[in-house]
């Protein structure tokens, strides 16, 4: 629902909007920058859609609700995750979300690690919407806890793995780049999302430090590994 807030918001926006356009003209910029009024409008109302399709993204992740975060790209998508290309939305992007995401409890939001804050210029979020309104880029900051089930068969890690445990846990903050298109029925997906790992920590809520580690890539696909990429980034 539209908000007094977001209205005076838009409206500023729209009215700088137009002023960039008049001095785009003299300057020379991207044929986006000179967008008349209401073309300027239209983009503006778009990039409003896909901060909210973010959100919705980002609250999806957090409770855990993959199908959800799924049913957010295009069928053709490729996801970009730790060296790793999960390709297509019932394939790769499925068994990113759905399989490895859930065994590592991926996904959750958590505050970033002591001493390994992103920095200012690193949190500034953009979204840039083509002309003709059908495709759009964006970038935004993440700052999420990111897991992975331990892999021995040891009789503490079958103890751990009985009571919801068994899984290496860590933070892990950077960006999120991506590109979206429109379906058939004029709705916002995302064609691409790339996780642009800026830092990595052993931290969890409560400690009180944390300390720099290196978190090994995808070096097999899938099936070779189950819950594996289709290629290797």
């Amino acid at each position: 629902m539209t908000t007094p807030n977001s209205r005076r918001s838009f409206i500023r926006k729209l009215g700088a909007g137009a002023s960039a356009a008049v001095a785009a003209v003299a300057s020379g910029k991207p044929v986006s920058a000179m967008a008349d009024p209401a073309q300027r409008a239209a983009m503006l109302e778009e990039e409003l859609k896909l901060r909210s399709l973010h959100q919705r993204f980002e609250q999806a992740l957090d409770k855990g609700l993959h199908d959800e975060v799924i049913g957010m790209f295009a069928d053709d998508a490729r996801v970009v995750f730790n060296g790793g290309i999960f390709i297509g939305r019932e394939h790769g992007v499925s068994r990113l979300y759905r399989d490895r995401f859930a065994a590592g409890k991926t996904g959750g939001r958590m505050e970033a690690a002591p001493g390994f804050e992103l920095g200012a210029d690193q949190q500034r979020d953009r979204v840039e919407v083509s002309p003709d309104c059908k495709t759009a880029q964006a970038e935004f900051p993440y700052s999420i806890q990111v897991g992975v089930p331990f892999e021995t068969e040891s009789s503490l890690a079958a103890m751990a793995r009985l009571h919801g445990e068994g899984v290496r846990t860590w933070w892990e903050g950077g960006l999120y780049r991506l590109n979206y298109r429109r379906d058939a029925a004029g709705n916002w997906q995302i064609s691409r999302l790339e996780y642009d790992t800026l830092s990595r920590a052993d931290w969890r809520t409560g400690k009180r430090y944390a300390q720099p580690i290196e978190v090994v890539r995808f070096t097999a696909g899938y099936p070779q590994d189950v819950h594996g990429p289709d290629a290797l980034a």
